[in-house]
């Protein structure tokens, strides 16, 4: 952000920056209301998806409105009429929203209603909206990247992220990497969340209840036929990938379920290019695609075990956040799943699959192979996570030592994604009063 605040020159470069840098929606919406003239400088851009399309190197380090499908959408522009209103004095600057979310079309839990807090917190902000260019509207990017608040963020930045996401995804949501490389070991792979360690009981209770919730959203996807999610899993041996399929993905329709494991590409799959095999089996319309490993094994493999050059591994990390910001551009929502296990517990799992007779098919040598290289494949893991966790396609790190927690919240991140997609079901197109069923 420091570094483009030195090319301000513009409204629009105002605005530009507030959505390309270190900016969550909020932010970007009292920058905006301090610089109401690039309102008309960027007529017909109408979201930080479209943006991104403009600018593909564009990207987005806070992901606020990922969730809300079919595109990111921030929908900071669509209050610029009334920011702008604001400024001129028609309007008082603490009547400024960003249009509410609308409610989902089912009987679970609603969806909140964004509303960005007065402006007036943010003097500088609103001192600049009568001149938008030069010093003043410096000032008031700097007010505005600072904060208003002690605790260095804002509410409006609280209020907005609460809304786009639920409280189990914003606290597995990876979190930024330091040297970009996220430090697994501070993440704890014990950790219940909001449950005790003994209370497995109350955790399976709010699963299966959401999967109530979960079944009815994916009839209405499934009867649109509009929209898709992709769901992706990726850990350590003995996390729980299967787990999470079986107890979490299973209780849905199979019809409108599609689950595809990803090995060690066959013969056939080599000739083609490393993401062949990856769109070959994206899931259609109206579908739940779950990917058991996934295209992350052709950047976690060729890293630990040096097979492919550095040069080519590094172009393999922007291709796939385009691959992602492609899925997402076309309605569907990617959610990324890395279950976090501890050494210790992955040695009692495989020793567990040695001493139980009903278990020896689990067991494979490459599971030991993969173990001896656990460091390595920890900072591998930890480079994905902070390089590929975007607005468009969030990584979530979720605790797996208690396999009854990892599905508990896997399940409820995929229920409050669902639940922000605005699925209903489709109108009919006959009148039903009219239809007379013959004896």
């Amino acid at each position: 952000m420091k570094d483009l605040r030195l090319t301000l020159l513009s409204p629009a470069a105002l605005l530009l920056a507030a959505v390309l840098c270190p900016a969550d929606s909020a932010r970007a919406q009292q920058v905006v209301s301090a610089a109401p003239a690039a309102a008309s400088a960027l007529s017909g851009v109408t979201s930080v998806a479209a943006v991104r399309l403009a600018l593909p190197d564009a990207k987005l380090s806070s992901p606020v409105a990922a969730l809300n499908a079919p595109t990111p959408e921030l929908e900071t522009l669509p209050a610029l009429k009334t920011a702008q209103a604001a400024a001129a004095g028609s309007v008082a600057p603490a009547a400024a929203k960003v249009p509410a979310a609308k409610p989902r079309a089912h009987r679970g839990r609603k969806a909140a209603a964004v509303s960005v807090p007065a402006q007036a917190e943010a003097g500088a902000a609103a001192e600049a909206a009568e001149e938008s260019s030069g010093p003043k509207a410096l000032e008031a990017l700097e007010a505005v990247d600072a904060g208003v608040h002690k605790d260095g963020g804002s509410r409006a930045d609280a209020e907005l992220e609460k809304t786009f996401y639920g409280r189990e995804s914003r606290r597995h949501m990876a979190p930024e990497g330091a040297d970009g490389v996220v430090d697994l070991s501070a993440i704890d792979s014990y950790d219940t969340g909001p449950f005790e360690s003994d209370q497995e009981k109350k955790a399976g209770k709010r699963l299966r209840e959401d999967q109530e919730e979960l079944d009815e959203l994916q009839q209405m996807l499934y009867a649109r036929g509009a929209k898709s999610v992709l769901i992706v899993l990726q850990a350590m041996d003995t996390a729980g990938k299967d787990g999470v399929i079986r107890h979490v993905i299973a209780s849905l329709n199979p019809q409108g379920i599609k689950v595809t494991p990803f090995k060690k590409p066959t013969e056939k799959e080599k000739k083609h290019r490393w993401l062949w095999r990856i769109r070959n089996a994206l899931p259609g319309k109206g579908i739940i695609g779950v990917f058991n490993r996934s295209h992350y094994e052709d950047i976690l493999v060729p890293t630990v075990y040096k097979t492919l050059p550095e040069k080519e591994i590094e172009k393999r990390y922007a291709q796939i956040n385009e691959f992602e910001r492609e899925l997402t551009a076309s309605g569907t929502v990617v959610l990324k799943f890395f279950l976090h296990i501890s050494k210790d517990e992955q040695k009692r799992r495989l020793q567990e699959r040695l001493d139980n007779p009903r278990k020896h098919w689990k067991f494979s040598a490459a599971d030991l192979k993969s173990r001896e290289k656990w460091d390595e494949f920890q900072q591998a893991y930890g480079k994905v996570l902070a390089r590929t966790s975007t607005a468009w396609a969030p990584w979530f790190v979720i605790p797996a030592n208690y396999k009854w927690y990892r599905n508990s919240a896997v399940g409820r991140i995929i229920l409050e994604a669902m639940s922000r997609m605005d699925l209903s079901f489709p109108e009919p197109e006959f009148d039903p009063k009219e239809i007379k069923i013959p004896d």
